[in-house]
Formats: structure tokens, sequence, C-alpha cells
């Protein structure tokens, strides 16, 4: 038998041929091996970046909220959350941390570190130094009632030169205030007297008879916190005072004098007095009611005692180089009678100027007295920064626009014209969709003791121009037309959301 002889195993393909094959399938797998090693280091290099950019988030997230009293303690709560996301600075040594304050209330971390390689050693490359950065904002409680460096002035074309001792605040500070027309004078009420007569908090009493309560306990009353005010005192100054204005239950004839005080029940020894206290700046702006004290003023009721009617009073004596942040008043009333307590706050640095002023203005709630004699008024009502573009701004009014009819209140944007997309309900079952609310018609007030809630769509290109003080140019007001002189109101003014978040670095 014959046999013949195979040359190839495969029908066609040369032994040459299947040589060359085997070659380029070689080297397709160096390739390719090349390629996944390559994979490999980047799949490295963006898990590492991934976990950096948590670590730079979670920093800035932590050290923001210190803002703006404490920048050193930013930097210290921002590495402590770095580490707890994995990332040491120093260890190891090419672990590096960088932040800086911003604007705004921004606060801005930078974190740097090295990555080793593996398969791309091959080629030279043995690490590759990664760096993240993130910006958080803490977004401060909305101010309220004055961009400047008073609260409640009222009419200062009423108070003549006699009223301006040398002792009292500076020239230069007042008339800067008066640049700034206020139209309403800060006010809280006695413990004992009726809710519906404006102050939904202070008092205890739904309803007031002789010095007692005779309607049952206020749900709303606190008697921790009371009202709030912050004043902003820039870094830097070598002074600050503070001052307060007719700060005691004094009678006046009417309401529609003066401050137009009121005390039910007469100056009784031990009645209602009002106490005023100064807290300096901690690191929690979001609560006032924790801030440390710095000094309190009391004034015992009457006006027949030796205290302070139609006269400027300091709070404290004059603080010597304060520290740069959130001052905070805290205003309350004791005693077991009723009234209502008008008064008027200014603070006072050194270098007072409009681009550098210390700021008074109500936080999160205002309680306030008008009495302009024409019974119309524009009120500084509260800031919203461009930040909140695309938010829902909260306001709360209580028992307001109480007056002859017709009156109406009506929330307006900074360039004075009437906001929009508001939608309102009150504890009276009325609502409606519109951002002025008639307060008053023939048959009286609408509103005696109830709330108001409006809710107003900021409109997400929603900005503003900020003015020479960097504070009045966004403010919203409020415009009263009420047909007499005097309103006693409370309103309060929240942005829906988060304080804090991320926002796109600079």
């Amino acid at each position: 038998m014959r046999v013949r002889k195979v040359e190839s195993d495969v029908e066609g393909v040369s032994s040459k041929e299947r040589g060359a094959t085997l070659l380029m399938v070689a080297g397709m797998l160096v390739a390719l091996l090349g390629v996944s090693a390559f994979a490999v280091d980047l799949g490295w290099i963006y898990l590492n970046t991934s976990r950096l950019q948590k670590a730079a988030d979670a920093a800035a997230l932590a050290g923001v909220v210190n803002l703006p009293a404490s920048p050193a303690l930013a930097d210290v709560d921002a590495q402590a959350a770095s580490g707890a996301n994995d990332f040491i600075i120093g260890n190891p040594a090419t672990n590096t941390f960088a932040s800086q304050v911003l604007p705004e209330n921004q606060y801005e971390v930078t974190l740097g570190t090295q990555v080793d390689l593996f398969f791309l050693r091959v080629l030279g490359f043995t690490d590759m130094d990664i760096t993240r950065r993130s910006t958080a904002q803490y977004v401060l409680p909305v101010p309220m009632g004055s961009p400047a460096n008073c609260f409640g002035i009222g009419d200062l074309s009423a108070l003549n030169a006699a009223r301006w001792p040398g002792s009292n605040p500076p020239a230069a500070a007042v008339n800067l205030c008066d640049n700034y027309a206020q139209n309403f004078w800060g006010a809280v009420n006695g413990t004992h007297t009726a809710k519906e007569q404006g102050d939904p908090f202070m008092p205890a009493c739904i309803t007031s008879s002789g010095g007692s309560c005779s309607g049952g306990a206020n749900s709303e009353y606190n008697a921790a916190n009371h009202y709030f005010y912050g004043i902003d005192v820039p870094a830097g100054k070598s002074f600050l005072d503070v001052w307060v204005f007719d700060f005691g239950f004094y009678d006046r004839p009417n309401f529609d004098t003066e401050t137009g005080d009121n005390e039910l029940g007469g100056s009784t020894p031990g009645g209602a007095h009002t106490t005023i206290t100064l807290k300096r700046p901690d690191i929690t702006p979001h609560d006032p009611a924790d801030n440390p004290n710095q000094c309190s003023l009391t004034v015992n009721s009457g006006s027949s005692s030796s205290t302070y009617r139609w006269e400027w009073a300091r709070v404290c004596p004059q603080i010597a180089n304060p520290a740069g942040g959130t001052w905070i008043l805290k205003v309350e009333t004791f005693g077991g009678v009723g009234g209502t307590n008008q008064y008027a706050l200014l603070a006072n640095t050194s270098g007072i100027a409009a681009s550098s002023m210390p700021r008074i203005y109500g936080i999160n709630d205002m309680s306030v007295f008008t009495n302009e004699a024409d019974g119309n008024a524009t009120v500084w009502l509260a800031e919203i920064l461009p930040v909140h573009a695309g938010k829902k701004l909260h306001l709360r009014f209580f028992d307001p626009g109480e007056s002859a009819p017709p009156a109406t209140m009506t929330v307006q944007t900074p360039s004075g014209a009437t906001a929009g997309n508001c939608s309102w309900n009150s504890d009276n079952g009325m609502s409606g969709s519109s951002c002025s609310i008639t307060t008053a018609n023939g048959s009286g007030a609408i509103f005696n003791g109830d709330w108001i809630d409006m809710i107003i769509d900021i409109p997400s290109n929603y900005t503003c121009t900020q003015s020479a003080n960097g504070f009045s140019g966004c403010y919203w007001k409020m415009n009263l037309d009420l047909q007499t002189s005097h309103d006693r109101t409370t309103w309060s003014a929240r942005v829906i959301g988060n304080p804090v978040r991320l926002v796109p670095n600079a």
C-alpha cells in the first residue's frame, strides 16, 4: 500500500501560512495585554479620583457650617471629615490639603494625593499626581427688616437734635441709618397681652383681662427663644457699640404718636419689663439661642421710672476689638401685666461707612409697629439673594393690616414690582393667588389674630443687583396701604431648602 504525504492539517493552509498566523496572534495578545494593563491602571486612577472627590465634598460640607464666625474651625472640621473618608492629611506624605473662604459664605477645599501605578511602570510611569476641588455654601437665615446699621428706627425726622446728646450714638452712625427709611419700630408685647394684639410668640395668653390670662394658654408661646436680631460685624473693627432707643413699656397718649407704647395695668412695680441681651458670635448661625452671652440690659416698667423713655442707651459698655461675624441680640419680656413696647436698635463701629458698616436685622421673624401718619409705608421685608433662584419663599404674616377699609398689603420684589407666582391661605379659611392681599374691608379687620401663609415661587432666573453697601439691592419689600396710621403685626420669612449645599467651583 502506498501512503500519500499530507502537507497540512487544514485544507488549503500551508505550514508557512500557519506560522505567520501564530506570530500575528502572539503580537495581538501582547497588544491586548498592554491595553488591558493600561485599562487596569486607568481604572485604578479613576477609582482613586472618585474617592478623592468624595473626600473633598465631605470636607467642604463639614467645614462651611463654621462660617462666617470661625474659618479656622472650618479647616479643623474639614480635615476631620476628609479623614473619615480615608484621606489623612500627610499620611502618606503626598496627601495635601488647602482651603479658602470665598464670598457669599462659600468654602473651597482642594485635596491632592499621589497614586501608584502598576503595569504602566514598564513604560516608565511609576505614579500620578491627582487633585480634586469642592466648594460648599452655607446659606444663612433670611435677614429681615433692615439692610442698614439700625432696625426699627421709625421716622428719624421726628427725632430732633435735642434727642441726640453727645453721649448717644454719633451723628455719622445715625445719618447712615437715615439713608435707609424704616417706617416702623421694633416691637415686643408683654406676657399677659392678648395674642390677637399682633404678637404671636411673646404673650402667654390667647386673650387677657385684668392683667391675667383669661382665655387659656397660647400654644405658640416659647419662653426660651423670643425675638432675635443679627448684627453682622466686619472683621478688623476696633470697637463695637450697640444702642437701644426708648427701651421700656412707656405709656403714650395714643398709638399714633412717638413709638406708641402702651402698658396695660399702668406702671406696676415688678410688672412688665424688657430685657435685651447681646450674644457673641459662634459656629451655629442657624441657632441664635446658643450663642454665649456678652451682657444684658433690663428696663423696668413704667414711664415714671428712671429709665430711657425717648432716649438712647448702650446695651453694653463699648466692646474693644470685637470678633468679626454675627453677633446676636435677644429681646424678651417678663412680668404679670400686658402691653406693647416699641423700640429701635443701632450698631456703631470704627470706620462707619456704607461699604463697611455693621448691619442689624431680624432673624427669621420680625415683630413691628407701623405708625406712619398717612397710613402708607413701604417696609424692608427680607433679603433674598440669587443663590435662592428656583426655590420657594415662605412668608407668614400674623394679625396683619388691621385698619379702616380699604387696606391692603403687597409683597414687592427688589425692583418695586409686585411679586408674582404667589399662593396663600389663612387660619380663617380664606385663600388666594395674588401677592396683594386686602386686610380690611367694610366689615372691618379680616385677619384678626390669624396667620396668613404665603408661598412665592422664586424664578429660576432670579437675580438682583447689589447696592453700594452690598445689602439693600436684594431686599424684597412690603407695601402697606392702610387708612389709619398704625398696625401691630409680626412677620416671618424662610426659604424652603437645605441651607448647606455644594456649588460649582469658581
